[in-house]
C-alpha cells in the first residue's frame, strides 16, 4: 500500500514531468487522487496497525506456546493416595510377582549394584478389561511410597508432529531425575502398536521413541538410580515385538477372568467398609457371578448398596404418609399437586423437619441384605459375557436328564481334571485334552457341555462354528487366534464348539484356501506349541464323517463320545427334567406318556416339542392344565426329527469311543 500512495502522490504533484492537461480536468483529478491518497493511507495504517495486532496476538500465543513447550511445567510425581493392597482380593499370585519385581529393586537398590545385578526394566500387565491392571499399578505404587508419574496413552498422542515423542522423553526424564521412580504407561497399545501395521510415520516414531527411552533407563545411565515402568493393556498381541523382548518389558503378568474362589475373596475385599447383614453368603453370591470380572463386581456392591436405599426411602415415604394420615395434616388449604409432587414434599418434610424421628421398621441399620445383592444381580451384564464369553451358572447334571454313560465320561475328562487336578497328577497322567460329542441333532449335546462347565466352575466361551468365519481374507483365523487367547485369560476355561463340521471340514483339493487355513490354525492351536493347560475343549457335531481326519487323533479331540436317541425310561427322565424346569406347572406323574410307543425314536427336542403342543392341546380344550390326553394327542400329531438313524448307526462302528 506504501508504494501504491507513493505512485498515486507523485502522479497528483509532479506536474514538471507529466503532459499538461486541462484545468479543470487538471483540478478533478487532482481532488480525487487526493482524497484517494488520504483514504488509502488512513485504511492502510488501520489495517497495518490491525493486521501487527493480529499477527501480534498470534505470534504471542504461538511464543506463549512454544515457551511453555520448552520450559513445561513440572511433571506431577506425586506417589497416589487413596489406594490400598487390603482394597484388592483375589490376585494374591498378581501381588506376589509384582513383590518380586518392584520392593527390593526400587526400595534396595544398592544390593543389586553390588551383586552387578540389573533390576527389572518393565512389567507389562494384561488380561481383559476391568480385572483390576491399573488399580493393582496404583495400590502398589501408593503402598511402596516412591515417585509415581503416570502416562496415560491417548494423552501424550498430538496431532503436531515432534510433540508426541517430546513428551514421552519429558516424562521419562522427570522420572531419571526424581528416581527411585515408578511409570506407569495405562493402555499402551495406544502409543506402541506395531510398526509393521502403523497408519502413520509418527506412530512408528512415538514407538522407536519408547524403546529409546526405556533403554535409556538402565541403572549405569542413571548414577544407580533404579526406574521401573509398569504397563497395562488389554491386547498384549498388538503391542510391538520389540518392547517385549528381554531388557524392555521383559515381564509380562495375565490378570484373567477370576474363578469361583477368588471372587469370594474378591467380593470379601470390596465390602470391607461397607455394613452387610449376618444372611450375605459369600459362596452363593460367587457361585451365581460366573465370568464377572473385579469391575462387575463392584458394580454389584455399588448396585446393592443403592438398591438397599431405594428400600430405606420407600419405608420413610411411607412411614410419613401414614403418620401424617393419623395428623391429618393433609394441607387442606394448600393447592393439592399430583401424587408424585405429593409425595416428594411429604419426603422432603419427612427428612427435614423429623430427621431425629424414629427410623422405619426394619430399617433399624444401615447394613446390606442378602436380598439386594439378590435383586440385583440379573441387572448386571458380566463384561466377559460381552467379550464373548456365555456364563451358565444355572445349567446342571439334573438339567439333563439322562445320557449316564456319556455324563460319566464327560466327569472324568474335564469336571475332575479341574475340580481335583492333583489326583491325575498323582498317577502321572495328564487330562484329555479335548472331547467331540456326535450324534443325531436334538439328542442334548449343547445341553452337555454347558452342563459341564456349570459342574466344573470353570469359564464358558462358546463359539458357533459359522460365526467365525469371515470374508475377509485373516479375519477368520484372526478370529479363531483370539478365542483361544481369552482362554488363557481365564484359566480354567471350556471351550464349546457348536456345528464344529462347519469350521474344520475334510481339506482337499476341492476345498477353498480360505477354508483350509482356518483348520490349518485350529490344528497348531490344538497341538500344544502354545500353552494348554487349563484350558479344555468340547465339539459337537451331527456329521462326525465330515470333520479332517487331523482333527480327530489323540492330542486334539481324542474322546469321541456317541449321543445317541434317548431309551424309553430316558425319555421319561428327560421329560420329568423339562417338566421341572418349567416351575412343575404340568404334574411329572404324566412323564410316563414318554415310554409308549408313540413316543418311540423322539429326541429331547423332540419331546421339548410334545410338552409345547400339549399346552395348546390344553388351551384348545379350554382346561387350565395339561392332562394326559393332551400329552397322548400330541404324541401322535409329533413326527420324530431323526429320520434316518440307519446311518448314525453305520457311523458309530467307526467312531463310538468305548466307555468303561
Amino acid at each position: 500500500m506504501a508504494e501504491l500512495e507513493g505512485d498515486f502522490a507523485d502522479a497528483g504533484n509532479d506536474d514538471s514531468t507529466k503532459q499538461k492537461v486541462e484545468p479543470s480536468l487538471d483540478f478533478m483529478n487532482r481532488q480525487i487522487v487526493n482524497s484517494w491518497s488520504k483514504d488509502t493511507a488512513t485504511n492502510g495504517t488501520a489495517s497495518t496497525e490491525k493486521s501487527k495486532k493480529r499477527e501480534g496476538s498470534k505470534g504471542g500465543e504461538r511464543d506463549s506456546k512454544r515457551l511453555k513447550r520448552s520450559g513445561p511445567e513440572k511433571i506431577d510425581a506425586t506417589p497416589p493416595s487413596g489406594f490400598t493392597l487390603r482394597d484388592l482380593g483375589g490376585v494374591d499370585n498378581v501381588k506376589g510377582q509384582l513383590k518380586d519385581h518392584l520392593v527390593l529393586p526400587l526400595l534396595y537398590p544398592e544390593e543389586y549394584t553390588e551383586r552387578k545385578i540389573p533390576i527389572p526394566r518393565g512389567v507389562l500387565l494384561h488380561g481383559p478389561p476391568g480385572c483390576g491392571k491399573t488399580v493393582i499399578s496404583r495400590a502398589f505404587a501408593a503402598s511402596l511410597g516412591v515417585p509415581f508419574i503416570e502416562i496415560l496413552g491417548p494423552s501424550v498422542v498430538s496431532g503436531m508432529s515432534g510433540e508426541s515423542e517430546k513428551q514421552i522423553r519429558e516424562h521419562f526424564d522427570r522420572a531419571k531425575e526424581v528416581a527411585p521412580c515408578l511409570i506407569f504407561i495405562d493402555e499402551i497399545d495406544v502409543i506402541a502398536p506395531k510398526r509393521d501395521s502403523a497408519q502413520s510415520q509418527m506412530e512408528k516414531r512415538i514407538v522407536a521413541q519408547l524403546l529409546i527411552s526405556m533403554d535409556s533407563l538402565a541403572m549405569e545411565k542413571n548414577n544407580g538410580k533404579p526406574v521401573i515402568v509398569l504397563a497395562a493393556t488389554n491386547r498384549p498381541d498388538s503391542l510391538d515385538p520389540a518392547l517385549r523382548r528381554g531388557g524392555r518389558f521383559d515381564t509380562e503378568i495375565n490378570m484373567g477372568v477370576p474363578n469361583e474362589s477368588m471372587r469370594e475373596l474378591i467380593l470379601k475385599a470390596l465390602t470391607r467398609e461397607p455394613r452387610l447383614s449376618d444372611d450375605v453368603d459369600f459362596g452363593v453370591l460367587a457361585k451365581k457371578t460366573a465370568g464377572f470380572v473385579g469391575a462387575d463386581l463392584k458394580d454389584l456392591v455399588s448396585k446393592a448398596g443403592t438398591w438397599s436405599m431405594d428400600k430405606f426411602r420407600e419405608a420413610l415415604e411411607k412411614q410419613a404418609a401414614e403418620e401424617e394420615t393419623e395428623m391429618d395434616v393433609d394441607g387442606s388449604d394448600a393447592i393439592k399437586g399430583s401424587q408424585m409432587d405429593d409425595s416428594i414434599e411429604r419426603l422432603i418434610r419427612r427428612v427435614k423437619e423429623r430427621k431425629d424421628q424414629a427410623r422405619p421398621t426394619g430399617f433399624e441399620n444401615t447394613a446390606i441384605s442378602m436380598e439386594a445383592f439378590e435383586a440385583v444381580l440379573p441387572t448386571i451384564v458380566p463384561s466377559s459375557k460381552r467379550e464373548g464369553f456365555a456364563t451358565v451358572p444355572d445349567t446342571t447334571w439334573r438339567d439333563v436328564g439322562a445320557l449316564e454313560k456319556v455324563r460319566a465320561e464327560l466327569q472324568m475328562a474335564i469336571v475332575e481334571p479341574i475340580k481335583n487336578p492333583q489326583r491325575f497328577r498323582a498317577v502321572g497322567i495328564t487330562a484329555a485334552t479335548g472331547v467331540l460329542l456326535w450324534g443325531p441333532p436334538g439328542c442334548g449335546k449343547t445341553l452337555l457341555a454347558k452342563a459341564v462347565a456349570a459342574e466344573s466352575k470353570a469359564n464358558f466361551i462358546s463359539v458357533k462354528g459359522p460365526e467365525l468365519l469371515n470374508k475377509y481374507v485373516g479375519e477368520s483365523e484372526r478370529a479363531l487366534r483370539q478365542v483361544f487367547m481369552r482362554a488363557r485369560s481365564s484359566v480354567p476355561c471350556v471351550i464349546f464348539f457348536d456345528e464344529l463340521d462347519a469350521l474344520v471340514p475334510k481339506r482337499s483339493s476341492e476345498l477353498h484356501e480360505a477354508s483350509a487355513r482356518v483348520v490349518n490354525t485350529l490344528l497348531t492351536e490344538l497341538d500344544g506349541l502354545s500353552t494348554r493347560e487349563g484350558i479344555y475343549l468340547i465339539a459337537a457335531t451331527n456329521r462326525p464323517d465330515m470333520i479332517d481326519d487331523a482333527m480327530l487323533r489323540p492330542g486334539r479331540l481324542e474322546t469321541l463320545l456317541y449321543v445317541q436317541l434317548p431309551g424309553p425310561q430316558e425319555r421319561v427322565d428327560i421329560l420329568k427334567a423339562q417338566i421341572q424346569q418349567k416351575g412343575g406347572i404340568v404334574n411329572p406323574e404324566l412323564a410316563a406318556v414318554a415310554a409308549r410307543d408313540a413316543c418311540q425314536n423322539f429326541s429331547g427336542a423332540d419331546l421339548e416339542s410334545l410338552l409345547r403342543k400339549a399346552g395348546q392341546n390344553a388351551l384348545v380344550r379350554g382346561a387350565d392344565k395339561v392332562e394326559e390326553i393332551d400329552l397322548i394327542t400330541a404324541a401322535s400329531n409329533i413326527k420324530p426329527s431323526v429320520g434316518n438313524i440307519e446311518h448314525y448307526n453305520n457311523l458309530r462302528t467307526r467312531f463310538e469311543t468305548k466307555l468303561w
